[in-house]
């Protein structure tokens, strides 16, 4: 074979190696649509018909479902003084003087049953506004000066007038500033405890936002005679599902035992079930789940999550 018949076979394997690799790079760039396991994490809590923490359970006593689908749990533990970091956020905006100092006498209370590894930080919110106190801190001193300087807005004491006629009050508002301020807490466990004398401002988007947090939200309260007499089930109902979604609970500001209480919300936001589990999720797939656990078999009533949001 002579000089020029060589270079034009030379060419050719050149021009020929060119076209596969542009084909094989068509190929690569081609969309591919695939199938990713998640692990799920829950935070359960267990108790009694008396509302005691049920202790001892063990990973074959929780029957966990996704969208009515059986799950397997994978990962099972009891996490006992876990840290965490918790958003204090209080309503001034229809409270009378005295039940604000029972309020503050809870927050400092709680502040001091905390353990030093737990973050703290303060909201408040009037008719008006929305108010950071104080940034997340582990320093009790400052939490009992924010604490020290809140007052009772001018004609914040409730009634029934008020109730019928007075502005709502950004409840919404403040429970996403304190969210947003939770994203960025240092400890896992993360929780926000609501405390207010009525629970007005709620809505169907703020129950989507705290499920699309994750963090846990509980609430601290009066009974509201003002507010039971006109029709407020739009807000109730979203205080309910608040707590529901999240996992959290419920706490009554009617007692003597102040700091019984608080002991009873540390331990609830300290001490839990670990529960996960795998679930497979298709490209493109953002709806949210429905979660299920129970405890067959037992008297027990149990708070977790609600539903798992894909991310996007």
């Amino acid at each position: 074979m002579n000089t020029r018949a060589r270079k034009r076979l030379a060419i050719s394997l050149l021009a020929l190696l060119l076209v596969a690799v542009a084909h094989s790079g068509q190929k690569e760039q081609q969309p591919k649509f695939g199938v990713r396991v998640n692990l799920v994490s829950l935070d359960v809590e267990a108790l009694d018909p008396v509302g005691k923490p049920v202790l001892g359970l063990e990973k074959t006593d929780f029957a966990v479902s996704e969208n009515g689908k059986a799950m397997e749990v994978s990962n099972f533990a009891w996490l006992s003084d876990r840290p965490v970091s918790l958003a204090m956020v209080l309503d001034t905006s229809a409270i009378s003087a005295e039940k604000l100092t029972v309020c503050k006498t809870f927050l400092r209370v709680l502040a001091h049953v905390l353990g030093r590894s737990d973050d703290l930080c303060l909201y408040t919110f009037d008719t008006r506004d929305a108010y950071l106190e104080q940034e997340f801190t582990s320093s009790r001193p400052l939490i009992m000066d924010a604490l020290e300087n809140i007052g009772v807005p001018a004609g914040g004491s409730g009634g029934i007038l008020r109730e019928l006629f007075g502005r709502t009050p950004p409840t919404g508002l403040a429970i996403d500033l304190a969210l947003k301020k939770l994203q960025a807490a240092s400890n896992g466990r993360k929780a926000l405890l609501l405390v207010s004398n009525r629970f007005r401002g709620l809505g169907p988007a703020t129950v989507d936002h705290v499920r699309q947090s994750g963090c846990t939200l509980l609430t601290l309260g009066f009974d509201n005679k003002a507010a039971l007499l006109i029709t407020l089930g739009g807000d109730k109902i979203s205080r309910n599902q608040l707590m529901k979604e999240s996992g959290g609970r419920q706490f009554s500001a009617e007692t003597p035992d102040i700091p019984e209480v608080c002991r009873q919300i540390a331990f609830s936001l300290k001490n839990y079930y670990a529960l996960g589990y795998l679930t497979e999720i298709t490209d493109g797939d953002t709806k949210a789940r429905h979660i299920d656990v129970r405890i067959p078999g037992r008297d027990v009533v149990v708070h977790f999550r609600r539903s798992f949001q894909p991310e996007r």
